[in-house]
């Protein structure tokens, strides 16, 4: 069987040809079909490798007879987004059943196709707005607390039009909601915690992007049906009882916002 593979994420360490010089650098993705010969070297280097049937990559590109040791650079945004997804497939990996394996394997090949093409057809448009909107929630994660974070800088981080972000996260209510219910949610665990139990609850609406305290509460008390107060003050009943047990209405209600 012929493989072909397409190394990312060069940590450090770099790959060269028999002259010496640089092709692949830390940041750039590697193409590599197994099936010819490989004429380069490398230094002690770190990097993440896709290595699929060269039958089921092939008949995604234009060219794929041209493919090999082609360079792809770290700065291109579609090599970024591979890169970053190929990064959260492994993460991933080793909590993902079989099924689900091959589930997501074609949406990560149509990614690899569109890098190597440069362009985006229909039939491939799905799979890269999934790795995309997969991404921007990443970043949106990873970023929550940073009072500067907006939906608006978000798309032009990401290249992505105000209307085309909102539509990304439309089932969520669009990006600004989603970006607001992460925060609450935030804040709800900060008020439930025991190393946070003192901080001044204007102090934890404003960590986590409300300066205005009304507007917090207004807003915490929409999602929660409990205002912050309530819901610290029920956090530190229940740590004063001999087992920590919430009584039965607070059960109740607890189960009650699961997914809200």
């Amino acid at each position: 069987m012929e493989w072909m593979a397409t190394s990312s994420s060069f940590t450090d360490g770099t790959s060269e040809d028999r002259q010496g010089r640089h092709l692949a650098c830390p940041g750039d993705s590697y193409v590599l079909d197994m099936a010819q010969p490989i004429a380069t070297s490398f230094t002690d280097h770190s990097h993440l490798s896709l290595v699929v049937p060269r039958r089921m990559l092939a008949p995604l590109l234009k060219a794929p007879d041209k493919c090999h040791e082609r360079v792809l650079p770290a700065e291109l945004p579609l090599v970024a987004l591979l890169r970053d997804t190929m990064a959260s497939y492994f993460q991933n990996l080793k909590d993902m059943p079989v099924e689900a394996g091959h589930a997501v394997l074609r949406p990560l090949l149509d990614l690899v196709a569109v890098a190597l093409c440069g362009q985006v057809d229909e039939e491939r448009a799905g799979s890269l707005n999934l790795a995309l909107f997969s991404r921007v929630r990443r970043y949106f994660e990873a970023n929550l607390l940073d009072p500067t974070l907006t939906a608006h800088g978000v798309g032009a981080a990401f290249g992505v039009s105000r209307p085309s972000l909102y539509r990304m996260f439309e089932p969520m209510g669009g990006s600004t909601h989603y970006l607001q219910e992460r925060r609450l949610g935030r804040a709800h665990a900060a008020l439930r915690a025991v190393e946070t139990r003192n901080v001044p609850i204007a102090t934890i609406a404003d960590k986590h992007g409300f300066p205005n305290p009304e507007n917090f509460s207004r807003a915490f008390r929409r999602m929660f049906d409990m205002t912050p107060r309530e819901v610290r003050g029920l956090a530190l009943s229940v740590a004063q009882r001999p087992h920590g047990r919430e009584p039965q209405s607070a059960w109740s209600h607890w189960i009650g916002q699961i997914g809200k």
